[in-house]
């Protein structure tokens, strides 16, 4: 997985950037196929704000965003709104046909 940090009116110190990769390598998880993540941090006067992107091969993107006072706890809303939307993507490409195939195969109380 590729993380590119980008940061807008500051430069990103050694441990927040060590900090983003921890916390988005936890989201292999979720998704094995994930490519590429993008990772804007944004900070004004009283607000830090953290945007993420991940690139899924073969799958399209996910977007989420969040604003905070200090950039950990709005780096975990973005972590926790990105793995809440992986996993709701991983249940719509579950095999739907499995139901279907313990129902169709005779067990042993039925063929007695």
């Amino acid at each position: 997985m590729q993380v590119i940090i980008s940061a807008r009116h500051f430069d990103v110190s050694d441990g927040l950037r060590q900090l983003v990769e921890e916390r988005f390598s936890r989201l292999d998880r979720f998704e094995e196929r994930i490519g590429r993540v993008e990772v804007t941090l944004l900070e004004e006067k009283n607000r830090c704000e953290v945007e993420g992107d991940l690139t899924i091969d073969g799958r399209g993107s996910v977007h989420a965003h969040a604003e905070a006072g200090d950039f950990r706890s709005a780096l975990d809303q973005v972590v926790a709104k990105l793995a809440r939307q992986l996993k709701k993507n991983r249940s719509r490409y579950k095999d739907h046909n499995a139901a279907d195939k313990d129902r169709l195969m005779p067990t042993e109380e039925t063929s007695l």
